[in-house]
């Protein structure tokens, strides 16, 4: 990545070779300006002097890379010596070639640093007053040298021009830096999204980033779901909380714009975040609406400022992280659709057997028994027959919800195709089974009402007790399932 030379994180070898050139300009108007405004001027022999030393260092940095940051020292010193010489013989104070002296204080705080110019400037008032000392004193000889408020007048301007131009680069340089780094921490924001696959993930990321980054003490998500927000972040409750925003994140949502406020007065955004001090709000914004909005606290009490800079920093953060959590959630949608039952939202056949293998896998590695139950719903086409499909439709949705909240966190109920069912159960012994598939049996058919009479009948199996592996696991539940319709339906079949 390039970088300007006036930027402190240019190379000191591209900041040496503009001051090179620089330094090649002052030689040569050290030879032709006296000339030209018509007063006595150096002898040419202390330009070229400047200048072959000049050359020569030029030429050791090119073969001596290393000796760099010594030369760009080493010449600051010789500089001074060259202007004040060069000033001292063409009048002192009164001297037409002062203004080079400034000239090359600005070029040095520039190029090199703030330091180096204060430094400079110093150098350059000390020779200039230790050389009018020795003028007034008779140790050296020199036509004119101005007054001594004259030159008491000129080396405090002098002084006061370096450290003027000091403190303003200083200042330039702080704000280049944190441009840098701003910039910089979008740059690994962008790399570090593109590793997020979940939008929990993302919104992770994001939110780390304004903390760590962009020096907020805290920030927090509030994204939008079907019936409430969903609250991630640095906040005492997060999770889902119903209600609006508020004003201020009502106005946010409505036109995209990102907004600086001292506080909250009312709204989910004011419950959340109380007492909250000098708030930025950007919207993530989404294709048709706002996926959501978060929210950054700088705090540090009423005097806190935040500048035009780390506001525009935080909706371009947003911005890439709005994108990144679109696409996002439709890979997690892709996922849900590749494995979950489009009519029931169940596992489908796909993840189910995906599951039993890797619950076989932890069964041979711990001993742990997992029973598999099959399920079917008894006579299912003569509902479709007498209530039409929509009816059987819904009476699929109620077992499947039935299933769905009648087993643990770790069950896998799965739909496998028309009226059939089976549920994954690691952990549960040959001795459970059957009273677990009765309790599913139940909740399904209470589930579906009065208006409609539904029956199941199920199979059950066991590893190890039934089965080997995974295929004659079903297969023993699917034989035992097929028992029980046999029997008489509405009832639990085991492989024992």
């Amino acid at each position: 990545m390039t970088t300007a030379l006036g930027d402190p994180q240019a190379p000191v070898q591209d900041r040496l070779g503009v001051l090179q050139l620089v330094r090649v300009s002052l030689a040569v108007a050290v030879a032709a300006l006296p000339a030209l405004v018509g007063t006595r001027g150096a002898p040419l022999t202390l330009p070229a002097a400047y200048l072959a030393v000049v050359m020569l260092a030029e030429a050791a940095r090119r073969r001596q890379p290393r000796l760099t940051a010594s030369l760009l020292s080493a010449l600051v010193l010789v500089d001074g010596a060259f202007l004040a010489a060069a000033v001292l013989m063409t009048g002192g104070t009164t001297s037409p070639l002062l203004f080079l002296a400034f000239l090359q204080v600005v070029a040095v705080t520039l190029l090199a640093s703030p330091r180096t110019g204060l430094k400079l400037a110093v150098w350059c008032a000390l020779l200039l007053f230790l050389g009018r000392t020795a003028a007034v004193t008779g140790v050296i000889h020199l036509t004119a040298s101005g007054d001594d408020r004259a030159a008491a007048l000129s080396g405090a301007a002098f002084l006061l021009f370096a450290v003027g131009a000091a403190a303003f680069q200083s200042v330039n340089e702080k704000a280049l830096r944190r441009s840098g780094s701003e910039l910089l921490g979008l740059v690994e924001l962008g790399d570090t999204l593109e590793q997020a696959r979940r939008p929990d993930d993302v919104v992770a990321v994001l939110l780390e980033h304004l903390r760590t980054h962009l020096g907020f003490v805290r920030a927090v998500a509030f994204l939008r779901g079907e019936d409430a927000w969903a609250v991630a972040g640095d906040v005492a409750s997060p999770g889902q909380h119903a209600g609006g925003l508020g004003p201020v994140g009502d106005a946010v949502l409505a036109d995209g714009e990102t907004r600086l406020v001292r506080g909250f007065a009312r709204g989910l955004l004011a419950e959340q975040l109380p007492w909250a001090q000098n708030l930025v709000i950007a919207a993530l914004a989404g294709e048709d609406q706002p996926l959501g909005l978060v929210v950054a606290e700088w705090g540090r009490g009423p005097q806190g400022r935040i500048t035009e800079l780390t506001v525009a920093t935080v909706h371009q953060a947003c911005s890439h992280a709005a994108l990144t959590l679109r696409n996002a959630r439709l890979l997690d949608e892709v996922r849900r659709l590749a494995t979950r039952d489009e009519l029931t939202g169940l596992a489908n056949r796909r993840l189910f057997e995906e599951t039993l293998a890797l619950e076989v896998g932890r069964h041979r590695r711990t001993g742990a028994p997992l029973s598999v139950i099959a399920l079917d719903v008894d006579y299912f086409k003569a509902i479709n027959d007498e209530y039409g499909h929509p009816a059987g439709d819904a009476v699929l949705r109620l077992i499947a919800a039935a299933l769905r909240g009648g087993t643990k966190a770790y069950d896998v109920p799965a739909r496998t195709g028309g009226d059939e069912f089976v549920v994954l159960l690691p952990g549960c012994a040959a001795s459970d089974v059957a009273d677990v598939a009765e309790r599913l049996r139940s909740v399904a058919r209470l589930a579906v009402g009065p208006d409609i009479t539904v029956t199941l009948s199920a199979g059950t199996s066991t590893l190890p007790d039934d089965a080997v592996d995974g295929k004659t696991l079903l297969t023993a539940a699917d034989s035992a399932l097929y028992r029980a319709k046999r029997t008489g339906r509405d009832r639990v079949g085991t492989s024992a």
